[in-house]
């Protein structure tokens, strides 16, 4: 399972991510996964240059006329009008995390539909890559901004998800 990961990130466990136990407290595991999924989004850098797909292709001229429907989002009229929400996380956790632990987190997409996109992670030893501390799932959606919907994925990162992946990622119906 852990050679089907394109990207690891390393992760620095630091002394506040410890609780009264000495080992890393449960919701810093979801923190990891964060920190390792904008890892995953900087590698997609290059794809991304290479084959542009910018708010010119999602509709923004009819988004800009219209006042924000959701206000629970905030963003400037200036600022992106798209990006990315998560909508659900989930982690299980396998061996306590210590402070000693040297581990990286792979982190890989493993299914892109219509606006949104599910990802895998997982928390390893670095020295025993056998060894696994905990895998987690990420469901994402590509969303408006100032409405608060979803959006299609653009093909730009379609593309840059199928390069990093190395496969063609099917269009889904979700």
């Amino acid at each position: 399972m852990s050679d089907n990961f394109p990207c690891w990130y390393p992760v620095q466990i630091r002394f506040r991510d410890l609780d009264p136990l000495a080992h890393v407290n449960n919701t810093v595991y979801l923190t990891y996964f964060e920190e390792a999924r904008s890892y995953y989004f900087d590698k997609l850098k290059p794809w991304l240059e290479q084959w542009p797909s910018g708010e010119e292709h999602q509709e923004v001229e009819s988004i800009v006329s219209h006042p924000p429907h959701n206000p629970r989002i905030q963003t400037r009229t200036s600022g992106s009008h798209y990006g990315l929400l998560v909508k659900e996380v989930t982690c299980t956790y396998m061996l306590p995390l210590v402070r000693s632990d040297t581990v990286e987190v792979g982190v890989r997409v493993v299914r892109v539909g219509r606006t949104s996109f599910n990802m895998e992670h997982q928390i390893r030893d670095v020295n025993e890559p056998e060894r696994i501390f905990a895998t987690g799932k990420t469901a994402m959606v590509w969303s408006n901004y100032l409405t608060g919907r979803p959006s299609p994925v653009p093909p730009s990162l379609r593309f840059a998800f199928e390069q990093m992946e190395g496969r063609e990622f099917p269009m889904v119906e979700r």
